[in-house]
């Protein structure tokens, strides 16, 4: 008899860039008994439950937010997209230095610091949102993609650190997904881009939050990549 993810409840979410346009569609669709969610622009207007916390950083608030997911069964997400759309030779300092810090090292810093939490917790599930550009690459990218790749060490490195714990770490490779940002694409470049897709289509929301879902309630899952990119890869 199969699992039925749908059915499922996840007892404590916590999402950092839950400010993205993937991270605010999960948070609407998932169930959970808890999410904390860290983002500059998301705040209770966006939601009026309960369930859910929003913070601005969550190394300023560590030590009252520790308190909160102290003794419970925490899956961590990780969305962090800084991107500078710009050929190689035009790219300048700034630009690598910006993606290079927002995507892996605050990535790093926040993973670090939480996993102490789920160490203690003896439980715990890291979920790093990558893409498909971080083994492909694109015209215009390459700060994104090299971050991305940088993305699949770190997973790698915890999963090998902090396995003996009961906290896995994966990360979920997306493809392309009706957001704002594909959308400026013009309809010429994403029709191509769709071609090479298996299923020729845009990703949904459904099977996004299924592979959460699988990740978070499979203790065997570790230092692997689940592809939700519709056969892209």
């Amino acid at each position: 008899m199969g699992i039925n993810f749908n059915k499922m409840d996840l007892d404590t979410v916590v999402i950092f860039g839950a400010g993205s346009f993937l991270a605010k569609k999960i948070i609407k669709r998932i169930n959970f008994k808890k999410a904390i969610c860290f983002s500059k622009t998301l705040n209770k207007s966006f939601s009026k439950s309960k369930k859910i916390l929003f913070f601005k950083s969550y190394l300023d608030n560590q030590e009252k937010i520790n308190k909160l997911l102290n003794k419970k069964k925490i899956t961590v997400i990780f969305f962090n997209n800084t991107t500078f759309d710009n050929l190689i030779l035009n790219k300048n300092h700034l630009e690598i230095s910006k993606e290079i810090s927002e995507n892996i090292i605050n990535t790093f810093n926040n993973a670090r610091e939480i996993s102490k939490v789920l160490v203690k917790n003896n439980f715990g599930r890291l979920i790093f949102i990558n893409s498909t550009r971080a083994l492909k690459g694109d015209v215009g990218t390459s700060g994104y993609s090299i971050s991305k790749h940088g993305i699949l060490g770190m997973m790698k490195s915890f999963s090998k650190e902090l396995s003996r714990f009961n906290v896995t770490s994966n990360c979920l490779s997306l493809g392309f997904f009706e957001s704002p940002l594909f959308k400026k694409i013009s309809k010429k470049t994403r029709d191509n881009l769709l071609s090479k897709c298996d299923n020729k289509s845009v990703g949904d929301i459904g099977s996004l939050v299924n592979a959460i879902k699988f990740i978070s309630n499979s203790n065997y899952v570790t230092g692997s990549t689940v592809f939700v990119d519709g056969g892209y890869q």
